[in-house]
C-alpha cells in the first residue's frame, strides 16, 4: 500500500511516496518468527541428546552422503536466487517472466524433495535405529513438509499470475511467499551443517 503526502514551505513541494509493508508480509514475518522457534527446539533436542550420548555419535557408525546432499543443498540456495528473481520481475510488471521463474524455482525444489525421498529409502538406519535416527527422520521430515508445502503455494501463484493482470493481491502473495522460501532455504543450511557435516 502507498500513501503521497504533499507539503507546503512557499511553494508546493514534489509528493512523497512510501511503501508501506503488507499486512500480509507482516503476518508471514511473525509466522515465520514462531516457525523458527519450532526449529530452534529441535536443535536444542538435538544437541541435548548429542552432549548426552556415551559414544560415538552418530552411534552405531552411522554414514551419510554428505557430497550428493551437498550438491542439492547448493541446488535449494539456488533456488532462493531463482525465486528473488520471480520477485522483482512481478515488481515490474511482467508476469510471464515472473511465472518462468516460479516454475524454475519448482523444478529445482522438487528436485531436492525427490533426492530426500532417495536419501531416506538408501540410508542404513531407520528412526526407531537410535536416537540419532529418530531425529534424523523428524527434522528433515518435517522440512521437507515444509518444501513441499511452499511448492504447492507456488503451483497456486502461478495460477493466479496467469489470470487477470490488474490483480494487484498478487504482488504481496509472491513476496510473503518469497521470505517463506528464503526460511525453509536457510532452515535447510542449519539441517545439514548439524546433520551432515558435524559427526
Amino acid at each position: 500500500m502507498s500513501q503521497t503526502i504533499a507539503t507546503r514551505s512557499g511553494a508546493e513541494s514534489e509528493p512523497i511516496r512510501f511503501n508501506r509493508p503488507s499486512m500480509l508480509g507482516i503476518g508471514t514475518m511473525v509466522w515465520l518468527s514462531s516457525e523458527l522457534m519450532f526449529f530452534s527446539g529441535l536443535f536444542a533436542a538435538y544437541f541435548t541428546l548429542r552432549s548426552n550420548a556415551t559414544g560415538p555419535w552418530p552411534p552405531g557408525g552411522i554414514k551419510l552422503d554428505v557430497i550428493q546432499s551437498g550438491i542439492f543443498t547448493i541446488i535449494l540456495v539456488m533456488s532462493s536466487v531463482t525465486m528473488q528473481k520471480a520477485v522483482f520481475e512481478a515488481e515490474h510488471g511482467r508476469r510471464k517472466s515472473a511465472i518462468w521463474w516460479i516454475v524454475l524455482t519448482i523444478t529445482m525444489g522438487g528436485s531436492f524433495v525427490a533426492n530426500q525421498v532417495v536419501e531416506w529409502t538408501h540410508v542404513a538406519f531407520s528412526a526407531s535405529t537410535n536416537s540419532f535416527g529418530s531425529l534424523f527422520f523428524v527434522m528433515t521430515g518435517l522440512h521437507g513438509l515444509h518444501v513441499i508445502l511452499g511448492l504447492v503455494a507456488m503451483i497456486f501463484l502461478i495460477g493466479r499470475l496467469a489470470g487477470r493482470t490488474d490483480d494487484p493481491g498478487a504482488l504481496p502473495v509472491i513476496q510473503s511467499l518469497s521470505y517463506y522460501w528464503h526460511f525453509v532455504d536457510i532452515v535447510w543450511i542449519a539441517l545439514y551443517a548439524v546433520l551432515f557435516l558435524t559427526h
